[in-house]
């Protein structure tokens, strides 16, 4: 049991950590270190609730459901079309930030075209997710264990360089700030894997808030020791530049190969081990909607279904990495929060959920509702 838990925190944690830790800096940068950590924390603490709210829902209908069938039983054929076509755009917008992302890891080091290493990745996660759920899990929960300590030795590497005066600049400005927004929640965006968590889990509610819990508390530490280090080792207006991943090595690196390295190597983990948590989700959502069967051909054509899209879509936009995290933050905003009040709201009302419910009753459930609508707006602005 304590193996499935750590393989349970590890599609969490590691679905968090990719895309978004990387594209922190660029997003919060100018902000300055003090600003920047503030508006960390607080949408932490905005992910771990709706998390838990999602949770909730989830385990009144109990383990085997995803998001599609839970959002028609109690909002009806036009939430669960809302509900299910937001989740499918979330993942491909996820996944196309992932692939460009990794193409230029790939590229900057290896020297390879960043298309071509893009195909590379996804043919190669291709044959992964093919291989079925239990490899899947065990896989990234070794590649997440790579990750961490890829992470150790990138944070020790980079602290020998900081200039603590770096942590100091920054013009915090409202406009700047409210579109960070949808970067920062995205960074924590694990919330669409849950019904598969509990599925791999089952119903044990004190188990399941404890693996949600760790599970973003894992990602928030690494996150501002990042920021930390990102904010010492550049100026808010390089970081503020930047537009995809291998830039932000470049800087980072300071000219020096040994580090370049080691950024690449983390920046890779990072990215696969959140790739794997979407793409796992996404295949169980694919497979559960077109009622896919299990057997090779269909695995096959499911896997197809998965990668093929956002694959089109990061050949034809290959530096689309912070527009594509821009489009994600809003449409997981749906999916993560205005969903989960309105079928927590309802299903309240009606008296549902007594044996498990999140704290802060409706007070809390319409904040983090304006909170949505201040995140969709700034994906916008």
């Amino acid at each position: 049991m304590l193996s499935k838990n750590l393989g349970a925190i590890s599609i969490v944690a590691g679905t968090a950590i990719g895309a978004g830790m990387l594209g922190l800096p660029m997003a919060i940068g100018s902000l300055g270190f003090a600003t920047g950590s503030l508006v960390l924390l607080f949408m932490w603490l905005v992910a771990i609730y709706v998390a838990l709210l999602l949770l909730e829902i989830n385990l009144e209908f109990g383990k085997g459901v995803n998001l599609n069938y839970m959002t028609r039983k109690i909002l009806g054929r036009p939430g669960q079309l809302l509900g299910t076509g937001s989740v499918f755009f979330l993942f491909y917008c996820l996944l196309v930030a992932y692939l460009t992302g990794m193409g230029g890891v790939i590229a900057n080091t290896i020297g390879l075209d960043p298309r071509i290493a893009t195909i590379i990745f996804a043919c190669i996660s291709a044959v992964l997710l093919f291989s079925g759920t239990d490899f899947v899990v065990t896989a990234n929960k070794y590649l997440f264990i790579g990750m961490l300590v890829a992470m150790v030795v990138c944070f020790a590497t980079l602290g020998g360089q900081l200039t603590m005066d770096n942590l100091a600049l920054g013009q915090p400005k409202a406009k700047i700030l409210i579109m960070s927004l949808p970067v920062l929640f995205t960074s924590f965006g694990y919330h669409p894997c849950i019904p598969s968590i509990v599925n791999y889990i089952g119903d044990d509610r004190k188990t399941l808030v404890r693996i949600f819990i760790i599970g973003s508390t894992i990602p928030f530490i690494c996150y501002f020791i990042w920021l930390t280090l990102a904010l010492g080792s550049a100026t808010p207006d390089q970081l503020g530049a930047m537009a995809n991943v291998d830039h932000l090595i470049n800087q980072m690196s300071g000219g020096s190969t040994l580090i370049s390295t080691i950024l690449s190597l983390f920046a890779a983990f990072a990215l696969i081990t959140s790739f794997i948590g979407v793409s796992f989700a996404l295949f169980d959502l694919v497979a559960e909607t077109f009622r896919r069967k299990d057997d090779k051909i269909s695995r096959a054509g499911t896997t197809s279904m998965v990668f093929l899209p956002p694959l089109a879509a990061s050949l034809l936009a290959p530096n689309g990495f912070i527009a594509a995290l821009a489009h994600a933050g809003a449409v997981f905003t749906i999916i993560a929060i205005f969903i989960p009040c309105v079928m927590a709201w309802k299903m309240r009302s009606a008296g549902q959920n007594q044996e498990y419910r999140v704290f802060g009753g409706k007070p809390a459930i319409a904040l983090s509702f304006v909170c949505g609508l201040v995140i969709v707006t700034a994906s916008y602005l």
